[in-house]
């Protein structure tokens, strides 16, 4: 795999009229979030609670966790960026299925820590959605230098999972010196579906086993950059003591808080994100066009060609898409679900700008 990471490919394309290249949430923040937010940013010339206890309290009621058991910052990217360098070092080993989140490798390598990868079963073919990932193959590649394990489940960009009792037997199988992370940003579009298990949901218990999320895609907040992560407060509360102060905005909390309290608009940003993402499917496999089936809000495309010149030429018809170059994946694009009408335009887009497509079945 390819070790390139392209700054131009982060963040959505420059004048999209679409955009569904970021995994965004289509359908916005929860009305009580955006008020929330209004209403912190009166005291705007105020420090934020640089321990967010607030919507720690809230989150470690939404978990059914202790208090010191979650720890928030901003965005799970930022936490992993803190918790990688953290617990590895030059000679330790980071574990992670190829094709994983681009952020599990930039954190090895600012940690001075060896980025190992797990082939995965590789591209889509015809009705085949590809990408698999074997949990023994990770297991065969654990040794006394593995320091960190981190599972996106979804992942992305493939949107591939593992099942409740894959999660569980690498969980059971690796040592317990050896730290766990279950990175779960998609884990509301995958709830109920073809055996996906969250890690609160396993009944297997390991001393080091962390789960993180985010508030940047059901929940809308990708522009307020608020993640958390749950775990044991031994592990926990030194991270925490790591990450710079007063990083999580008072205007971030807030909506955090009110985020978690508004049900209808997450149930109703969920059934939006499941019919959406069964539309485009529907109408990729109509166009004879191979994908990863995913249980995230986006699906990776196969083109059997070059993809950056026809992500451009969706760009050319306003619609937004995300090459991916810095997973080695020269061929593919990824698209988010976007609302039913950006859904809909991109199909009649991709009826164009997929015609002539080598991978077309």
């Amino acid at each position: 795999m390819s070790t390139t990471i392209a700054s131009q490919t982060v963040g959505p394309p420059v004048g999209a009229r679409i955009r569904l290249s970021s995994n965004e949430s289509p359908f916005g923040p929860s009305p009580a979030a955006i008020a929330a937010a209004q209403e912190a940013l009166v005291e705007g010339n105020r420090y934020p609670d640089d321990q967010s206890t607030e919507l720690r309290n809230a989150l470690a009621e939404h978990e059914g966790c202790a208090f010191d058991e979650v720890g928030a910052a901003n965005g799970s990217a930022a936490l992993l960026m803190d918790l990688v360098p953290h617990l590895c070092g030059p000679g330790d080993e980071v574990l992670a299925f190829a094709h994983s989140f681009i952020v599990y490798r930039l954190g090895a390598k600012n940690a001075g820590a060896s980025y190992v990868e797990v082939e995965d079963g590789g591209p889509a073919r015809g009705a085949n959605s590809g990408y698999e990932r074997d949990v023994d193959a990770m297991l065969a590649e654990v040794t006394d230098r593995t320091k960190l394990i981190l599972i996106d489940n979804p992942g992305n960009p493939t949107g591939v999972h593992l099942t409740r009792d894959e999660l569980t037997t690498l969980v059971a199988g690796v040592p317990e010196h050896v730290t766990i992370v279950i990175d779960e940003a998609y884990h509301h579009f995958a709830t109920g579906q073809l055996g996906y298990a969250t890690v609160k949901e396993l009944e297997v218990e390991h001393p080091r086993l962390l789960s993180l999320r985010t508030f940047s895609k059901v929940y809308g907040l990708a522009g307020m950059r608020i993640g958390y992560i749950v775990g044991p407060s031994d592990i926990v509360g030194p991270l925490d003591a790591y990450r710079p102060r007063f990083n999580v905005t008072a205007v971030s909390q807030a909506a955090a808080v009110a985020s978690l309290g508004d049900t209808d608009h997450l149930q109703a940003t969920v059934d939006g994100t499941l019919a959406g993402r069964d539309r485009m499917a529907a109408g990729l496999r109509e166009l004879g066009v191979p994908f990863t089936d995913s249980l995230g809000n986006f699906l990776t495309v196969e083109c059997g060609t070059a993809a950056a010149p026809i992500v451009d030429a969706y760009g050319q018809r306003g619609v937004g898409v995300r090459t991916l170059p810095p997973y080695g994946m020269d061929e593919q694009f990824r698209v988010s679900v976007g609302t039913p009408e950006e859904t809909e335009e991109f199909l009649n887009v991709s009826a164009d700008v997929l015609a002539d497509l080598p991978s077309r079945g």
